[in-house]
């Protein structure tokens, strides 16, 4: 298996071990009743827990098991396809769009399952600050 392969596999499986920890935490869930919920089986979640699966899951079960445990798709599938490294703008790309391409970036962060509330805070203040700073102009 490709590296991009594993990486994605591994993404993935610790998505997948996040949500269904916090499912148990707020929920009081047990892997048994998050597969009910969603429909997905219990072997399909322990395969993807373990990241031991040969092809990439089914974009129906994935979507399933979302929605049952209130997390956006969007998370789940940058978890299937993590980058492997990162590229940055190029001069060529207005400044709009690279702005665009950062704030996708800084608002997907902050919807990730995986985002701690100490970084969500983090991510708030600094998007504060930014918002309501007073220009100074320097004499």
């Amino acid at each position: 298996m490709s590296d991009a392969g594993r990486a994605a596999q591994d993404a993935f499986a610790q998505f997948v071990r996040h949500a269904v920890d916090a499912a148990q935490d707020e929920h009081d869930w047990s892997i048994t009743q998050v597969a009910a919920r969603s429909g997905v089986g219990r072997s399909t979640i322990f395969r993807w827990l373990s990241g031991d699966w040969q092809h990439h899951p089914e974009l129906p079960k994935v979507r399933a098991f979302c929605a049952a445990l209130d997390l956006p798709l969007g998370a789940a599938l940058r978890a299937l396809t993590p980058l492997t490294h990162k590229t940055p703008p190029s001069p060529e790309v207005p400044a709009a769009t690279a702005m665009e391409v950062l704030l996708i970036a800084v608002r997907d962060r902050f919807i990730d399952p995986r985002t701690t509330s100490a970084e969500k805070e983090h991510i708030l203040s600094a998007l504060h600050r930014l918002a309501h700073r007073t220009t100074s102009r320097a004499g």
